[in-house]
């Protein structure tokens, strides 16, 4: 019996290339991977012509899928081509890293990704100083290699290994020297102990020891190096059995889901921090590349993005890049070398051009993906045939599409992108459309391979993305205790299409308009619900539950919101003034005269109280202005009360911002409003105005630069050339 550790860098091109040697040379009757045992069902669907690299197998709980990790495989993951030999060869292979049914069990249940990390920056290099060794604990247990890296006089662990590893030819010598210096980095360093490793490498001895006893004979493991020396030390079975003796389980599930370049750089799983799976690719796909081939694909990228770029560059660039390497005693050029090279002969020293390489060459906007009839929740699998039946497509890449709701192909589309919206499922952002059609619709739609635990997460609300949608709104809607929430889910059930919620989320409604006296939270409830109603219809959706419950809530409004005007702060005032403005826009959109009488009539009443605050009191007097109902002389008499002497100066300020606040226009055009306000303010005294003039600025901070230099003309003309000139700066400022 023969037993060969093959230690490797998870996502190393070099590895990979040893692995599969090393494999052909050994001739294993058995492959054993570190990996986790629960995925050993998905293996089989890596051989099948539609499996497209990048992928990740997931691994999480069905009863709470944000405990989950991601174990990401790219075409020169050594792991994913030990197990593509495997299969070609028809040789068994076995995960034997520690199972998630007792890893997920110990992860901590709020935790959103367990195991994720993303490693962003490069690691600080580490001081080779051994007594140091404690401090650099944790990163050493993320990245062991770079302590041998400083050692070496690399501050780069990665480039380290690409240098003394990955660009080598002889797989045995290779594994070997990877082996001693692990070993010896094990043995010297006073590494504190670290039970989750000594369990998962007991783990991985265990399926050793179980293969030799099915009389395997030549034993290959494929592994991390940081485990070869703990597999080859012989510890004593009885030892291994007490630390995996009564460890916590949980119900675990796996499946495949394409995978993104960026996303390599997670450290979840198989993660390595990977900053440039780009460059991994082309180094894998073409070992013997001097740095010609790499930087014609590079000038290529420059001259899509209009940057002038001539053979020449590339040749400079590659001379440079392997002078570089000359110069550092090395083999041969690496990514270091060539970005330097770009940086220095096409790029000029600019930096910020060198961000377009790195995002499109460097890392690479791969996406992959995986066969049909690959095991899914059945969420995930009637989502991709709703893509696929709506012609859709899912990238990483940003894209806009625009939707005309007339169409019914659009018109499913958009009721798809809102059923994803109503379970937290971003896989498109809403944008505003220009017009005021309500039959477009502008989507930013982007997928993360994040979202599919967002999706999972939803799959016990339901086998189809409306059930889950149904069920989860109304579930939602159960436990809304106030008004406002519960029209927010009405915004999503109905653009989505979601008949079944819309009725138990309208009863919830009721309940809760029924019992609620708040003004503000009617307010609050009551514009949502009239978009709602007025937009609705191009949807064919049945609105008159909607209308009866929005007309409820209105009648509620105009019986408490005069009331609830007096005896008020300035702050609640102002709250109040902009609720009042919000409805009254969409009483008027809703064209429904009725309810327009009544609301003008509940302005008079509000402009009638005396207690009524006067920022409140001055935004209903323009309200009845804009209607009609406040003509000339009766708005010249409010004006007069309201700016009189014998009220303080704060309260006319107060009235005055209610009135003009966001109505740049009236003073502008309207001559008449003009003369008061402009008298109103020469008539102050010096010291009067100069406490009125803060309180000024906050009414004209809102006006557009357009609207203040038209104002300012009309400020600096008239009497009082002080106060003339104190108000246009005030204005413009």
């Amino acid at each position: 019996m023969s037993l060969h550790l093959l230690g490797i860098r998870h996502h190393g091109p070099g590895s990979s290339r040893n692995i599969l040697e090393s494999l052909a040379a050994i001739e294993p009757d058995i492959i054993l991977i570190e990996g986790p045992p629960e995925g050993e069902s998905m293996l089989q669907w890596v051989a099948h012509e539609q499996m497209k690299p990048p992928v990740a197998l997931l691994a999480y709980v069905p009863d709470n899928p944000r405990r989950a990790v991601f174990y990401p495989f790219t075409t020169f993951s050594p792991e994913w081509n030990a197990i593509k030999y495997a299969l070609a060869n028809k040789i068994p292979v076995r995960f034997i890293d520690m199972p998630l049914v007792h890893s997920l069990a110990t992860g901590g249940a709020e935790e959103p990704m367990p195991e994720t990390e993303t490693a962003e920056t490069e690691d600080e290099p580490i001081d080779p100083d051994p007594a140091k060794a404690e401090q650099t604990f944790e990163q050493l247990k993320r990245n062991p290699m770079s302590y041998l890296a400083a050692l070496a006089g690399f501050e780069d662990a990665e480039e380290w290994w690409e240098q003394s590893f990955e660009l080598a030819h002889k797989p045995g010598q290779v594994f070997e020297a990877v082996e001693a210096a692990v070993t010896a980095l094990r043995e010297e360093l006073p590494l504190k102990e670290d039970r989750e490793e000594e369990i998962r490498e007991a783990f991985m001895r265990k399926a050793i020891r179980t293969a030799e006893r099915e009389m395997y004979t030549r034993i290959a493991v494929v592994c991390g190096a940081w485990h070869v020396p703990a597999l080859h030390r012989k510890a004593k079975q009885k030892d291994d059995d007490a630390l995996l003796k009564n460890l916590p389980k949980v119900k675990v599930d796996t499946t495949w889901i394409p995978w993104t370049n960026d996303r390599l750089s997670y450290e979840s799983g198989y993660g390595a921090g990977v900053q440039s799976p780009g460059w991994y690719a082309h180094s894998w796909q073409h070992a013997d590349d001097n740095g010609a081939l790499w930087l014609a694909h590079t000038a290529r990228i420059f001259r899509a993005n209009k940057v002038d770029i001539s053979s020449a560059h590339i040749i400079e660039a590659v001379r440079l890049a392997n002078a570089l390497a000359g110069l550092r005693s090395l083999a041969r050029p690496g990514l270091k070398e060539f970005s330097e090279a770009t940086l220095a002969v096409m790029c000029m020293g600019d930096e910020i051009l060198m961000r377009l390489i790195n995002k499109e060459l460097i890392v690479g906007r791969e996406l992959g993906e995986i066969p049909e009839g690959t095991p899914q929740a059945p969420v995930q699998r009637d989502l991709e045939q709703q893509v696929k039946k709506l012609r859709m497509k899912i990238s990483n890449e940003e894209k806009l599409m625009k939707l005309d709701l007339r169409e019914e192909s659009d018109l499913q589309k958009s009721i798809l992108l809102h059923r994803l919206q109503a379970i937290d499922v971003a896989w498109g952002n809403p944008r505003v459309t220009s017009g005021k059609g309500t039959f477009k619709e502008e989507w930013a739609i982007c997928w993360f391979p994040e979202l599919t635990i967002d999706l999972l997460e939803k799959a016990p609300w339901g086998n189809t993305v409306e059930a889950a949608a149904t069920r989860y709104l109304a579930d939602r809607a159960a436990k809304c205790t106030r008004l406002d929430e519960i029209t927010l889910l009405v915004q999503k059930a109905l653009p989505a299409d979601l008949q079944n919620a819309v009725r138990n989320i309208m009863r919830r409604m009721d309940e809760l308009a029924a019992g609620t006296s708040d003004t503000l939270v009617l307010m609050d409830a009551f514009a949502p619900l009239v978009q709602v109603s007025r937009y609705g219809n191009v949807r064919k959706t049945d609105l008159a539950t909607v209308g009866l419950i929005m007309t409820a809530i209105f009648y509620r409004i105009t019986a408490g919101l005069p009331p609830g005007c007096t005896n008020i702060d300035d702050d609640q005032a102002a709250t109040m003034a902009e609720k009042i403005k919000q409805v009254t826009q969409s009483v008027l959109l809703l064209e429904d005269p009725a309810l327009k009488g009544a609301w003008l009539e509940t302005m008079k009443k509000i402009t009638g109280l005396q207690q009524t605050a006067p920022m409140v009191h001055g935004c209903c007097c323009k309200i009845l202005y804009d209607a009609g109902v406040l003509g000339n002389s009766e708005m010249e008499a409010e004006f007069s009360k309201a700016l009189s002497v014998n009220n303080s100066p704060g309260a006319s300020a107060n009235w005055l911002e209610g009135f003009l606040k966001d109505a740049a226009t009236v003073l502008i055009l309207d001559d008449d409003i003009w003369g008061i306000v402009n008298g109103w303010l020469l008539a102050l005294d010096e010291a009067v105005f100069m406490q009125v003039v803060p309180l000024l600025r906050r009414t004209f901070a809102v006006y557009t630069n357009t609207e203040k230099r038209k104002i300012a003309p009309r400020a600096a003309r008239g009497g009082g050339e002080q106060k003339a000139t104190q108000a246009q700066y005030d204005i413009d400022t």
